[in-house]
């Protein structure tokens, strides 16, 4: 059984720049969030190149939004942990 009970999240802000919009030269904040909320449910990084889609692939770039939503391995991950 598991269950989350509390969760803290902080952007920093010091080594990157954020934005809501998917802007070019910044970090997009539902992207990371969305792969760091998988984190508090227990998922992990993804390194493998075949992955680089996935939400919970290790790496995102400035301007990716492509991992706001989840996609076929994470639905699968969160499946086989609940």
């Amino acid at each position: 059984f598991r269950e989350i009970v509390e969760w803290d999240l902080v952007f920093d802000q010091v080594d990157f720049d954020w934005s809501a919009t998917g802007e070019s030269t910044k970090m997009d904040f539902e992207n990371i969030a969305t792969h760091e909320l998988g984190h508090s449910t227990g998922m992990n990084d993804l390194y493998n190149s075949s992955c680089n889609l996935e939400t919970m692939f290790g790496y995102a770039s400035d301007g990716e939004t492509i991992k706001r939503d989840l996609h076929t391995g994470d639905i699968n991950g969160i499946n086989l942990l609940y």
